[in-house]
């Protein structure tokens, strides 16, 4: 959404939120060893049971044209932060039974290997299967 278009609260609450983004990309900067990690090891009681998979997943989008706010750009690349939800629908085999889930994007990071490993949060929906 444009910012002419948005209230002042939520302007207040979109500067509150950049500030505070700035100060843990400052206290990185200072601290280069420290956010590498999944978001929830680093808050354990935020963590929810867990058990490996090991399965293919289909990942569908529908998304079409997402707003992006730009933080900064680079020859090398650039940077920017998105004000709403980057949905996902989520398609897998576990067990013999096919999973089918709606899911969030919540946070992603770059592996040693090369490649990369997300974190999606479901999406509560009445009619969904309990995975666990």
């Amino acid at each position: 959404m444009k910012d002419a278009l948005k209230s002042k609260a939520r302007l207040i609450d979109e500067l509150t939120q950049l500030r505070k983004r700035i100060a843990q990309l400052e206290s990185k900067l200072k601290n280069p060893e420290s956010g590498n990690e999944d978001p929830a090891e680093k808050n354990p009681s935020r963590r929810e049971n867990r058990r490996d998979l090991r399965a293919n997943i289909e990942f569908i989008t529908d998304f079409d044209i997402v707003e992006a706010r730009g933080i900064n750009i680079s020859e090398g690349g650039i940077s920017f932060e998105l004000y709403e939800e980057l949905p996902f629908e989520l398609r897998f085999d576990l067990e013999g039974r096919l999973h089918h889930y709606r899911a969030n994007l919540v946070w992603v990071k770059r592996i040693p290997e090369g490649g990369f490993r997300f974190g999606l949060m479901f999406v509560k929906n009445p009619s969904s299967e309990i995975l666990f």
